[in-house]
């Protein structure tokens, strides 16, 4: 399934990934565009989950201390080293990493520069240090790193694992003798006279350029060689990409408290003390605090209703980004939650979505609406839908509504749907229906009216049976709003 920028932005999963802080290049490519596992990749998508796990088990634990010496009474006492994470000893390294993917995209036959050389030591001298790091650790699934011993020998072979590459003598054999003659001639213009000295540079060029054929000879052959070793660079890079982005799914969830999904195995939804992040943050820089969500939906289509402004569009949201980030392998922002896989998960508003420009918002809503059921026809899908058909007369939208309500009901999905009309939860498969306004708070007439909603507001979804009517709230959030009391008058008057 593709992700696109629409969806993500929507459903709060761009906002989520712009706070995933991999260490290494390979690790932030890995983060821009994430693994969608579907239907038939449950095992896949549940190692990813065991890694999660096992590094959210490593993150804070300690390695265990080393043998202590018995101390002699002439010994000074030692200072106590505090132990690392086992983590830690890959985590180092990944920031040193330099993205080399581009230099193995060449032919043969043009060969590495110097400062690539230098690179890809660099590259293999780090991976080296995190193999041996990772080999301490309990083994994350599918992560493995291809052994590079041959190809570090080609780049160090004196193996003293110095940062810096230089083409050393011993790559040629012409290259030893060439550099003593070059040294000693050197040494022999720094003591001639002026007279003397142009003809002894003009030796020492010579000797330059044909020391710099060598060089050219050698790096050609190097490069050969280090070509043959692209299948393993490369799958190293992404070995490294997976464990970095596995470290920052894990960093993300001790930061938001997230928790492991399960697998629904029936095709239902359950989510428990669900909450979006972005809105919480949101809410949290204003000092108030984001009502967890508890919902259950299955096969068929679920309808919300409730006042305006009692958060059924955060609902939606919230269940669509727990969906998407199951299906990319994060942990979750609920304290609970029981997911299918989906092939496709969609969430649909009168202004999102390319490709229908120049529609009115109803146009735009159907336009998407039949793109999806054509795309997805013959596959379990989700889909959310908000406030559909509003934006056309209030008959005609109500009975639209009702009727996809009922059509969705026919298909392999599950599906969740916000509406004030009236009837449509009747077909549905479930209702559910904001709290409201349900407090009766004085004395905060002068306070800002959003405010003033917001603690009369209870945001919790409660289920509701069939039918049950839409609440009217619009008379008294208007008077929250503070509108107009000429206009109120005649707003109460014509009800």
């Amino acid at each position: 399934m593709e992700l696109t920028h629409e969806l993500r932005e929507h459903s709060g999963l761009q906002w989520v990934l712009d706070r995933l802080v991999p260490l290494s290049p390979f690790g932030r490519a890995a983060a821009r565009a994430p693994r969608w596992y579907g239907p038939g990749e449950e095992a896949a998508l549940a190692d990813e989950l065991d890694n999660l796990a096992l590094s959210l088990s490593l993150w804070d634990a300690k390695q265990l201390p080393e043998p202590e010496e018995q101390p002699c009474c002439c010994d000074a006492p030692k200072a106590v080293r505090p132990k690392e994470p086992p983590l830690r000893g890959v985590t180092r390294c990944l920031p040193l990493f330099h993205d080399i993917r581009g230099s193995f995209d060449r032919d043969p036959g043009n060969p590495f520069d110097l400062v690539e050389l230098f690179e890809i030591k660099h590259f293999l001298v780090t991976l080296e240090q995190v193999q041996q790091a990772y080999a301490a650790l309990p083994p994350f699934a599918g992560i493995a790193f291809p052994p590079m011993d041959a190809a570090l020998a080609l780049v160090d072979p004196d193996g003293r694992r110095l940062p810096a590459f230089s083409v050393l003598s011993s790559y040629h054999p012409g290259l030893g003798p060439l550099r003593e003659q070059k040294a000693r001639l050197e040494k022999t213009i720094r003591a001639a006279s002026e007279a003397e000295k142009p003809a002894l540079l003009e030796q020492r060029r010579e000797l330059a350029v044909r020391e710099d054929q060598l060089e050219l000879l050698v790096r050609r052959d190097l490069t050969c060689k280090l070509m043959e070793y692209k299948a393993d660079f490369l799958a190293n890079m992404d070995a490294l990409g997976r464990l970095d982005l596995i470290f920052a799914k894990t960093k993300l969830a001790r930061r938001y408290g997230c928790r492991r999904p399960v697998f629904s195995r029936d095709g239902s939804v359950t989510l428990r003390g669900l909450r979006h992040p972005q809105v919480a943050e949101d809410l949290l820089a204003r000092g108030e605090a984001f009502t967890p969500l508890d919902l259950e939906l299955n096969k068929g289509c679920t309808v919300i209703t409730g006042a305006n402004m009692g958060g059924k569009t955060v609902s939606l949201r919230s269940v669509v980004l727990s969906l998407l980030l199951f299906q990319c392998g994060f942990f979750v922002f609920a304290e609970e939650a029981r997911l299918p896989l989906f092939h496709h998960v969609s969430l649909i508003l009168a202004d999102s979505g390319p490709g229908a420009g120049g529609l009115s918002s109803f146009g735009k809503e159907v336009h998407l609406l039949d793109r999806l059921l054509q795309h997805t026809r013959g596959s379990f899908f989700f889909v959310a839908l908000d406030e559909f058909a509003r934006g056309t007369n209030p008959q005609e939208g109500a009975a639209l509504a009702r009727a996809l309500v009922r059509h969705l009901g026919t298909l392999d999905c599950v599906a969740l749907m916000t509406t004030h009309y009236d009837g449509v939860s009747d077909v549905a498969t479930a209702h559910y229906q904001v709290a409201g306004l349900v407090r009766e708070i004085d004395g905060d007439e002068h306070d800002d009216p959003r405010r003033r909603i917001a603690r009369r507001m209870d945001y919790r979804l409660l289920p509701a049976p069939p039918g049950a009517p839409c609440p009217r709230d619009a008379l008294r959030v208007c008077r929250l709003l503070k509108l107009d009391p000429e206009l109120m008058e005649l707003f109460q008057a014509d009800l």
